[in-house]
């Protein structure tokens, strides 16, 4: 079996479950990967890299929450990774719970899988590590995020937030309203409003994120840099460390 954190590989497979779309570029154990939606099959690899998780202490032993888990990479990567409990929260839609079943079983993990809304669903846990990876600039109410966030998380917990960012330069905190009239930084996809975590709707700008996070009381840092080869390589898109301040 090749290691899940395959720097290469040997051949691009596309859909092994004949799922109608894969957005994660999965490795296989045979040292293949899935073919996923993006054109850059190492997108997920440069994600995890640019949250720096091993600098961080790791994730042995610690429960860990992915938010819009999707295709499920980063709940298997933290399944590997030594997490003692993962779980996997998306909305019921097409490939899910379809996918992540698939590489899950893959990978011989054992994740909680769970269909609904993170914001009211009754997890029954406190977590160390939450995974917020493309789902921020999809919700219609981002005080409640924030407040769901913290009572998810232990004391010193941290969120990795990763987020389409508004290209409004301003030392103000800024959101820029997804539009499918104007011609904002991404559409809004109107048909797509009444279905959870699929439109588009604020995309903050850096001033707007650190706004948020010290209005409900975490401490934030930016993980740009020389390490972080996704946001260089996706420059409307940025990494953020958000960790929950103690009493």
């Amino acid at each position: 079996m090749k290691p899940f954190f395959q720097k290469s590989y040997e051949a691009l497979v596309d859909s092994p479950n004949g799922s109608a779309v894969w957005w994660h570029s999965l490795p296989l154990p045979d040292g293949n990967r899935v073919n996923g939606n993006n054109p850059d099959k190492d997108l997920q690899l440069k994600m995890w890299g640019a949250m720096q998780i091993a600098d961080d202490g790791g994730l042995a032993g610690k429960k860990v929450l992915d938010i819009g888990a999707n295709d499920g990479f980063f709940t298997v990567a933290a399944a590997i990774a030594g997490a003692a409990k993962v779980t996997a929260i998306d909305k019921d839609w097409s490939t899910w719970p379809v996918n992540i079943g698939y590489s899950t079983r893959t990978w011989r993990v054992d994740p909680e899988i769970v269909s609904g809304d993170f914001l009211s669903h009754s997890f029954g846990n406190v977590y160390d590590v939450i995974f917020l990876l493309g789902v921020l600039y999809h919700l219609e109410n981002l005080p409640a995020c924030m407040r769901r966030l913290r009572s998810l998380l232990l004391e010193g917990g941290v969120v990795y937030v990763e987020t389409q960012m508004s290209q409004i330069k301003s030392p103000l905190p800024v959101f820029e309203y997804a539009s499918d009239i104007y011609p904002t930084v991404a559409i809004q996809d109107k048909k797509n409003l009444a279905l959870v975590g699929i439109s588009n709707q604020l995309f903050p700008n850096e001033p707007a994120v650190r706004n948020l996070a010290h209005s409900y009381d975490f401490d934030c840092v930016s993980l740009s840099g020389p390490h972080n080869a996704y946001t260089q390589e996706n420059p409307y898109r940025q990494f953020f460390k958000l960790t929950k301040r103690r009493g």
